[in-house]
Parts: C-alpha cells; structure tokens; sequence
C-alpha cells in the first residue's frame, strides 16, 4: 500500500493560512510534494467557514473524500510557512477523522522542490480512506489577523492545494460571517465570481462546483476596513466622508450588516449635528468618535462632535438625503427578506 502525506496547508502571507488538503510523499523523514495521478481519492466537497471576530478570526472546514480505488492510508496534516512580513499567529487547532479527533505528530518538509514556498513544518495523523467509500475529515482553528496597511487587516484561506486530488473539487461552500461591529470586508476574492447570497443578517454564503484551482496559491482572501471609510491617516471629517458627497450605489453595501447600515445612514446625521436619542449612537457619535478625531481638527486637538440643538432636515444636501433614504431602503428590504426566510 502506498503511503504518501496529506496537509492542510498553512500559509502566512500577511498571516498564517490554512488549505485545502494536498497530500505529499513521506521520504527521508521530509515530505515531499506529489500530484494528481498519486491518489484515487477525490475530494467530493468541502464547506468552508469563516468567522470574523474581534482580535481573531476562526475557520472551520469539512472535507467530504471519495476513494475511487484501493483502500490506502494517508498521512494527513496541516503545514505552515512565512513569506513577506506578518505576524498572525494560529491557536486552537484541532482536527477529526469521521467525527472522532486526531493527535498529530510534527515533520519537516523537503524545500527543493518545484512549487516555490517556503514551507517549513507539518503536522501529520494517518488516516485510511477505504475503497469505495466517503470519509470525512473536519479541521477547526483561531488566528489572528494579518496585517497588508496600517488601517486594514487580511483573511486568507489557501484552497489551490486541493488540486492534487483526484478530479476538480466537486462542490466548495463558503460561508463568511462578520461578528464585527465597525468593520467590513472591503474586497472579497473567492473560487469564481458567481455571486454570493446573505443567508442570515451577518452571514454571506457562496456555493461553488467542480473547482480546478489554476495555481497552487489560489486563496479565498477578504480585506476588511472601517465601515466608515476611517481607514486613513488624517481624521474623518464631513469632506472626506463618502456618504455626505458622492451618491452611493447599493453594490457598494452588499457587505454590511443591516446594524452597520444603521450606523452609516447615522453618521450623515452626525456629521451634522444631529441631538441622537440612542444611547448607542450617542455613545459612539459623540464620545468614541471624537476620541478618533473625526468632525475635523481644532488648534488644541479634536474638535468636539458639532452638536446643532437646532437641527432640521433641511440642514441636509440632496447627496446626503438621497443616500440616507437608499441606506434605509436596503435596511428595510434585507429585514423584510431574512424575516420572510423565518
């Protein structure tokens, strides 16, 4: 029987990334890359969950194997590596074979080789994939961040291993579920451009068949910034605030939660002047947001939020009102939407 090694692959770009399962020839006491041709396994179906959180992101993937020939054994693991500067760390591993969790040992990994990375470690379990049968493997884990700007963090999930498996991958699901309050994916590149749809008020799904990745580093990756376009480093003010001077298009909102939408269509009040009666929007437009040096600079430092006691609509520009009722609209259309789904 052939024994050769599967990984889920670590990436640390801007920080570390986990992979789709690609599997490696043990040699030496190194792994060593293979290809498609090596195994009769087919990876049938992957869903792949991401979960944005405040400090750290989580993913959890499940792997659905086909083995179209002879019962093998595989040495199944996930590897790390460093290019470039980043300084995202991996905690909380774990990883099942057909719902009973594995113990992994630690390899290194051969370097001369024709796909360049600079791998360095894998940790590996072995696992039999019996003939003509599915078998389902499950990996779980925290990383922090990844830095690409000052202002912006990174998520990255390498799947262009998987192409060493027998066949495309069959059916990819990816599932991105934002938990953060004041941050949104700015740029989302995933498998194709087939669209993805929200599933729940934080949750985007996009569901993806016969996969054949064109580069060993393909990876899901999602760029997130500050709702508010905060991302810089002068302060916000009324003149760099996109809603206050350019008309929106709803495109440009199909990332925000309808509690963030809540928050942008605000912050046109705020900016202003607006006496808000919330006490979240108080709370965040009139004590956290002059902490940030929004409304602009004063000589002696931020200047305080430009309360107008005396506030009316007609304070507001057509670009302002126009965008205010569109944010609303798309508020009202989701709810009514997730609420018709039950």
């Amino acid at each position: 029987m052939k024994k050769v090694v599967l990984l889920l692959i670590g990436l640390f770009i801007t920080t570390f990334i986990f992979a789709n399962d690609a599997y490696f020839f043990m040699a030496g006491g190194h792994l060593v890359p293979t290809s498609e041709s090596d195994t009769q396994v087919e990876m049938k179906e992957e869903v792949i969950n991401i979960v944005l959180e405040t400090g750290y992101y989580e993913i959890t993937v499940d792997f659905s194997f086909y083995n179209h020939g002879k019962t093998e054994t595989l040495e199944v693991g996930f590897p790390f590596f460093c290019v470039g500067n980043g300084d995202g760390k991996i905690s909380d591993f774990k990883c099942w074979t057909n719902g009973v969790e594995e113990n992994f040992t630690s390899h290194p990994i051969e370097k001369e080789w024709k796909k360049d990375t600079q791998l360095e470690n894998a940790y590996v379990r072995s696992i039999t994939f019996p003939s003509k049968e599915i078998t389902k493997t499950k990996i779980t884990y925290k990383s922090t961040y990844g830095e690409m700007a000052p202002s912006n963090s990174i998520v990255k999930y390498l799947y262009g291993t998987g192409s060493g498996w027998k066949n495309s991958i069959g059916k990819m699901t990816v599932r991105i579920k934002n938990n953060l309050k004041h941050t949104i994916p700015t740029e989302v590149e995933l498998p194709t451009k087939a669209p993805v749809r929200r599933i729940d008020s934080k949750t985007w799904e996009g569901v993806y068949t016969k996969i054949e990745p064109k580069n060993y580093t393909d990876c899901i990756t999602i760029e997130l910034g500050d709702l508010f376009g905060d991302d810089g480093p002068k302060c916000l003010s009324k003149d760099r605030f996109l809603p206050c001077r350019v008309l929106l298009k709803k495109e440009w909102l199909s990332w925000y939660t309808p509690e963030q939408l809540r928050l942008l269509r605000n912050a046109i009040y705020a900016f202003n002047g607006y006496p808000f009666k919330s006490q979240d929007l108080i709370d965040l437009f009139e004590v956290d947001c002059v902490k940030r040096d929004w409304y602009g600079y004063a000589d002696d430092g931020p200047a305080p939020y430009p309360l107008d006691k005396y506030f009316s609509e007609d304070k507001l520009n057509y670009i302002e009102k126009t965008n205010i009722k569109m944010i609303q609209e798309l508020e009202d259309s989701i709810k009514a939407e997730l609420s018709a789904k039950g």
